[in-house]
């Protein structure tokens, strides 16, 4: 296995250490003296990064050309808002929703296999900004689609009465509808731009399957960040919105990086 594999590998079973943890700490009711968790989310990030380097420098280019470097990408980005965004929406335990998203999604990219790239042509700095950039907006809807997870549990939680060591970590449900409505709009303002990447560069759309299929994925949050702002949906209908949407960004990696 190449080092760069090995530090993924290592990064996973961080992150699954990571939900581990969590959940004792959470049953043991010592949730708030669990700082390890944060320690074990940026010890992953930190190998993540050293796999993105490292992986680079095997394929002499960006590593955002194939399905498992794709996957790789986007949990890294989801680890890095997770840093960046989660303290500010007072997300205390994201980190727990969040760790087995990027697990599932790196173990599906061992699954997938890491094979080498092509011979390179020249290098669009612009070209692999757009691409960066609309990955790191999927990184965004998905976060949105955790966190709208973590709305239905506690929102179920509240129905049956059942009020426990996870309720109370959760940040306020309203909080959670919140963050949803944000990050799907941050999301939107980083695919806009990517996009807007696209026009420049004259990227024809029908030549270019990842650039239509991104357009679509824009037309769908577009219309739910309108439904979020117009208020024509209940915060429940908006969590619902935010992780039923997720599956189309999901399921188009597959279809574009297969095309």
């Amino acid at each position: 296995m190449p080092p760069s594999q090995q530090l993924l590998l290592a990064a996973t079973l961080i992150f699954v250490g990571a939900v581990v943890h969590a959940l004792l700490a959470l049953k043991a009711g010592a949730w708030k003296r669990a700082r390890a968790q944060f320690s074990l989310m940026a010890l992953g990030f930190v190998l993540q990064t050293g796999f993105i380097y490292l992986r680079g420098e095997e394929v002499r280019q960006c590593p955002i050309r194939s399905l498992s470097d794709i996957l790789v990408f986007i949990a890294w980005s989801i680890v890095l808002l997770y840093f960046l965004l989660g303290s500010s929406f007072r997300l205390s335990l994201l980190g727990l929703f969040t760790a087995p998203l990027v697990t599932l999604m790196q173990v599906m990219a061992f699954l997938s296999g890491f094979a080498p790239y092509p011979p390179k042509g020249p290098i669009n700095a612009l070209v692999e900004l757009h691409i960066a950039l609309a990955l790191i907006s999927y990184a965004a809807f998905a976060l949105a689609c955790i966190t709208g997870v973590m709305y239905l549990v506690q929102e179920r939680m509240l129905k049956r009465h059942r009020i426990g060591g996870l309720f109370y970590q959760l940040p306020p449900i309203q909080g959670l509808a919140q963050a949803i409505q944000r990050l799907v709009r941050l999301g939107l303002l980083l695919l806009s731009i990517a996009l807007g990447i696209s026009f420049a560069l004259h990227l024809p759309m029908t030549k270019t399957g990842h650039v239509v299929f991104a357009w679509i994925v824009w037309a769908l949050y577009a219309v739910i960040s309108l439904l979020m702002w117009k208020h024509f949906t209940s915060p429940r209908k908006t969590a619902w919105l935010a992780v039923i949407g997720f599956i189309l960004p999901f399921i188009s990696l597959w279809i574009v990086t297969h095309a």
